[in-house]
């Protein structure tokens, strides 16, 4: 056992005496805390816990983890963000962008699966890193696994807002979008500020919101279906578009291929 006293010593900072084996050695604050920040927990203990642990019942079949990968890689940027980049800023060369993505995309999912072949445990990216380069590094990637979900909710359900408001202006003549489905307050791209809107809230947003915190709240394999046919139904309208689409590609477009730009970062 190592035991340790803080002391104050005559230059007026603290260190750490450990005892081990009968040994008297002095470890500052910054060797503790650099100690602890590359303290990995070895397979062996991790593999002990894992054992003891009593497992979760799996509820899951490879078509239901198949599709919840698929849904993740292909978000709602798709649908709302791929037009405006390339008509906006790359034009065509957008292209190489989604190779090296899914490229990236690939070598994750490998990652992912050797990961959780090893260490088949509930703690994910937090138990990996953790076993891997430490405890602090754990925690890091831990709450920014956090924070990315967070945001990345954030960014699909305002997408999603604007979806059905957009949808119910073109099938009634009921101005949905300048009442209920935007946020107090939201961010100009041109003055690049923040500005108030005028409005009260983001209702479609919020809804779907709890809608899907009800259904996870209900269970994991009834989440995992209705996943399933949503990205389903995603993939389809994919390949309807690319296909329904080819015959309207004009190559022309294609040239230049990378558009010019005034040698200014992100201005094309």
């Amino acid at each position: 056992m190592i035991s340790g006293i803080y002391l104050f010593n005559e230059k007026n900072d603290y260190s750490l005496r450990c005892r081990q084996k009968g040994i008297a050695v002095e470890m500052s604050c910054a060797e503790v805390f650099f100690n602890r920040l590359i303290a990995r927990k070895p397979w062996r203990d991790l593999n002990t816990e894992l054992q003891t642990k009593s497992a979760f019942e799996r509820r899951l079949s490879w078509v239901h983890l198949l599709a919840i990968g698929l849904g993740a890689t292909i978000g709602a940027g798709i649908f709302v963000l791929s037009g405006q980049a390339a008509a906006q800023y790359s034009g065509p060369s957008i292209i190489i962008s989604f190779v090296i993505t899914g490229v990236i995309a690939l070598l994750a999912s490998f990652s992912y699966s050797e990961l959780g072949a090893m260490m088949p445990s509930s703690g994910s990216v937090y138990t990996y890193t953790y076993a891997a380069l430490g405890e602090y590094l754990a925690w890091f990637n831990g709450w920014n696994s956090i924070l990315l979900y967070l945001f990345g909710i954030l960014t699909v359900t305002v997408a999603w807002s604007k979806h059905v408001a957009l949808f119910i202006d073109i099938v009634s003549d009921y101005n949905v979008t300048s009442m209920i489905a935007q946020a107090p307050v939201a961010w100009n791209e041109d003055a690049e500020r923040f500005f108030v809107t005028g409005q009260a809230i983001n209702l479609p947003a919020i809804a779907i919101t709890i809608a899907i915190t009800i259904l996870l709240i209900i269970g994991i394999r009834p989440t995992a279906i209705v996943n399933l046919v949503l990205v389903v139904i995603k993939i389809i309208i994919i390949l309807i578009f690319i296909f329904a689409c080819c015959n309207y590609v004009n190559r022309r477009n294609y040239n230049p291929f990378f558009p010019p730009n005034i040698g200014i970062w992100l201005s094309y």
